[in-house]
């Protein structure tokens, strides 16, 4: 099982252990912020498996972790997802500072990467790998450019300098004031300097400043040890942490399936969803975000989806509706051209005949038929178009990576976009006559006539005779075994026969490449 899992183990297995709760908080006065007006808009699927953890960056766009593709997936506030981005490690916490840096943390590994906006890596925190037992979840002050990272399996906060290097930490295990078991979200609110941590279970938000001081709490329980469904509880499973603009503390609550809405004191003002699958429907709400137009996200990991729901007098830019393309053939080869090529459609949260009738085209060229129905078996329904693959040809470069565009018009005036790459191979594109295209060519300077694999590469490019890329061969055998495994593929690709494949094997065994040089010289003076 994945670490990732970590998280929602801990949201199921703590509600049947028995132990001493931490007391209920105690809520301060009433501060006289009003309860949200809640408007449920869509629920927006995409392809994720379990979203977990959100982060906003400029211009709204949100970015969402998704452990179990190991992928962050990045979406514009119209809609449009503009990266999809695969990781090495398993992502499972995410954070954006001013500077537009995103920074990842990793179950697996353990350690919190800094990437550019550009997901060029800068840097780790800290040491890297194992510098955290679970990094659950990271936020970034806007001023110092300090960095929050809650360790949910050590149970404390650790905070870094905008370069990375340690600062301080705060927190442990236990359930008094500043402790924490198995701390989940975290949020800056800087206006007021403070920090929220969410401790999960001991069924509370703990508020600090900056420098980790405890300051007061939210929800808390009066529960009896042992109690399953633990209904005396204000927060059940707290999970992730918000708090808008109007000074409300959003709390999403994975066991009750709801967002619960307090004010800054601690005071209930309202709930948000239910537990279901419905549209609105909330199950394991890990997490949740209110963008600059008033839109409140929540990542719900067992719906696989995120649900949007507008607050007060919110706006709502979407206008896009991000489909999945898959194409057939995925290589165009322009010497030997197919008739047509075959585009399989998904639209993720929508129905297919929301599609206008006529609208849909990949890269300005209409289609020559559609065919509704389940192409890869994944038991989601999808469009299948055949185009003229020439035509399509024409619009895509010479050679190298091309970029197929589907676009049309949904009955409810918003526009899908989706996007998938080809491969196009030509002749012409052959610059070493290798009969390899330069695009599949790992060798693309082999000298003219000679045989090749299929990547491209030729007995004395794949075996040279001074030895691999990075040192010479540990000894003569190595020279002759990387001979003969190299003839075996050259052979394969070019279909030779035995005696073919006899006339390529050079007098490897008397040759000498991989030989001390001294032995190398008296054999030659014996010759």
């Amino acid at each position: 099982m994945r670490r990732s899992s970590a998280i929602l183990l801990a949201v199921l297995l703590s509600l049947v252990t028995g132990r001493a709760f931490a007391s209920a908080c105690e809520a301060g006065p009433a501060t006289g912020v009003e309860p949200p007006a809640v408007t449920h808009l869509r629920a927006y699927p995409w392809t994720f498996r379990a979203p977990t953890r959100m982060a906003l960056a400029a211009g709204s766009r949100l970015l969402v972790s998704d452990p179990q593709r190991q992928r962050i997936v990045t979406r514009e506030a119209s809609g449009r997802i503009i990266d999809s981005h695969l990781l090495a490690g398993t992502p499972v916490s995410i954070a954006v500072d001013g500077g537009g840096r995103i920074y990842v943390g990793e179950s697996d590994s353990g350690r919190v990467g800094v990437f550019s906006q550009n997901w060029e890596f800068l840097y780790d925190l800290g040491i890297g790998a194992g510098e955290f037992q679970l990094p659950g979840a990271i936020a970034v002050e806007p001023v110092d450019g300090r960095i929050y990272v809650v360790d949910s399996k050590s149970h404390e906060v650790r905070v870094f300098r905008a370069d990375g290097s340690p600062d301080f930490s705060f927190g442990g295990a236990g359930d008094g004031d500043g402790l924490f078991r198995f701390p989940a979200g975290i949020f800056v609110d800087a206006p007021l300097a403070e920090l929220y941590v969410v401790d999960q279970l001991n069924y509370r938000v703990q508020v600090f400043d900056l420098q980790g001081t405890y300051l007061r709490c939210i929800g808390g329980t009066n529960a009896s040890p042992g109690s399953f469904f633990g209904r005396s509880r204000p927060l059940n499973q707290p999970q992730g942490v918000w708090l808008d603009r109007a000074g409300r503390v959003l709390v999403s609550d994975a066991a009750d399936g709801q967002v619960k809405v307090f004010d800054r004191n601690g005071n209930a003002l309202a709930t948000i969803g239910e537990f279901g699958t419905r549209p609105g429907g909330l199950r394991i709400p890990m997490d949740l975000a209110v963008d600059a137009h008033n839109r409140l996200f929540v990542a719900a990991a067992n719906n696989a989806r995120l649900e949007v729901f507008g607050l007060d007098d919110y706006q709502d830019p979407e206008a896009i509706a991000p489909g999945v393309l898959d194409v057939d053939p995925a290589v165009l080869d322009r010497d030997a051209l197919v008739d047509s090529l075959r585009v399989a459609l998904e639209l993720p949260g929508y129905r297919l005949d929301a599609i206008v009738p006529g609208t849909l085209q990949v890269n300005g060229i209409p289609p020559l038929s559609l065919l509704a129905g389940d192409a890869d078996r994944d038991l989601i329904p999808d469009l299948v178009a055949q185009f003229d693959a020439a035509a399509l040809a024409q619009t895509l470069p010479p050679s190298g990576a091309g970029q197929l565009n589907a676009t049309a018009l949904l009955s409810n005036g918003f526009q899908l976009e989706a996007r998938a790459s080809v491969l196009i191979l030509s002749s012409n594109s052959d610059h070493d006559a290798d009969g390899v295209d330069d695009v599949l060519d790992f060798c693309p300077d082999t000298v003219g006539g000679a045989l090749t694999d299929a990547d491209g590469c030729s007995l004395a490019q794949l075996c040279p005779c001074d030895g691999p890329a990075g040192g010479a061969w540990p000894n003569h055998g190595h020279y002759v075994v990387c001979t003969v495994r190299a003839v075996a593929r050259i052979g394969a690709h070019n279909e030779l026969t035995r005696a073919q494949l006899r006339t390529l094997v050079p007098s490897a065994a008397g040759s000498a490449c991989g030989k001390p040089k001294r032995q190398a010289q008296r054999r030659g003076r014996q010759r």
